[in-house]
């Protein structure tokens, strides 16, 4: 799986922090890594409008300078057992990844979600949120420190939210695959809210969600992840778990998974519950926006069904 790796760079610190993750990931998958770096000179187009323009020296010392970084970077890499090349390809850089993406169909993207260059102003922020609703690709989210060092960092733990549909189990496949091929511990996780974040009622009348009912979301969904354990753990060698976590999802996930070693949280880009009606793409962004821990969104096919629990892996 991910055989071929694709890692948008704009010449940041920031942005290089995703090869933290990437470069290890890769070896231990044998994966192909892809620089991609996108450059946009607006006086390029200015010029060439004009006959007899012929300074195009911008636009060459643009490829120059990218050229120079990006080939520094793959002899690092390089040097370190990772397969990689380069790519330059000049654009807006949410659009020149969405062509890399539609032309070259890597199998993920790998991206920092905030960083500025020097070479060709790039906010990564900005791009991800472009990215994430069009790519039809598996996208890994880093969250860099500013003006930290960004050491090698090896998975150890999978963190893989449910919100007890068909579309969050589309996650499954890809976690079972990635859980053995980097023998990683999984734990699956769901989140009851808190009896005071639900009330019923209309009007003016509102109460209390009552007990009996909390009682029974919760056996609810102590089942449904039993039973999705049972299932992913079937016929594999690694240790699967699983958590029923309790108040809003997001900083219930992100809290969780900021527990455990080296963690990965890989969830769905859309998914719907009863209980609650948490929209797992709203929680995916919350997710991303709000905690450290690297995210992998895997978009859910067009045709995927909704609905209740599909328990199968």
């Amino acid at each position: 799986m991910f055989d071929h790796i694709v890692v948008p760079l704009d010449g940041s610190k920031l942005s290089e922090a995703a090869l933290a993750y990437v470069a290890p990931l890769a070896r231990s998958l044998g994966s192909k890594v892809v620089l991609l770096h996108a450059y946009d000179n607006p006086y390029v187009d200015l010029l060439s409008a004009h006959p007899g323009a012929r300074e195009i020296a911008p636009d060459q010392n643009a490829v120059a300078a990218a050229s120079d970084y990006l080939n520094g970077t793959r002899d690092r890499l390089q040097s370190d057992g990772v397969q990689c090349d380069i790519r330059i390809m000049r654009g807006a850089p949410a659009a020149v990844i969405l062509k890399y993406i539609e032309e070259r169909r890597p199998d993920l993207i790998a991206m920092s979600t905030h960083g500025r260059s020097g070479l060709r102003r790039m906010l990564v922020g900005s791009v991800t949120t472009t990215i994430l609703p069009r790519a039809e690709t598996p996208v890994l989210i880093v969250h860099p420190a500013e003006g930290e060092e960004h050491p090698e960092t090896s998975f150890e733990s999978l963190v893989v939210p449910l919100d007890m549909s068909y579309r969050s189990e589309h996650i499954l496949p890809v976690a079972a695959e990635l859980a053995d091929a980097l023998n990683l511990d999984t734990t699956l996780v769901t989140c009851v809210p808190s009896q005071s974040q639900l009330y019923i009622g209309s009007g003016h009348e509102v109460y209390p969600y009552p007990d009996d009912l909390m009682e029974q979301a919760q056996e609810s969904a102590e089942e449904y992840l039993q039973s999705s354990t049972d299932a992913a753990a079937r016929g594999r060698q690694r240790n699967v778990r699983w958590e029923c976590l309790d108040g809003g999802p997001a900083g219930a996930i992100v809290e969780y998974a900021e527990s455990q070693p080296n963690s990965l949280i890989a969830m769905c880009t859309q998914g719907r519950t009863g209980l609650g009606r948490w929209v797992l793409g709203s929680v995916t962004d919350a997710v991303i926006r709000s905690g450290n821990t690297p995210v992998l969104v895997v978009p859910q096919p067009p045709d995927a069904p909704s609905g209740e629990p599909a328990l199968t892996v």
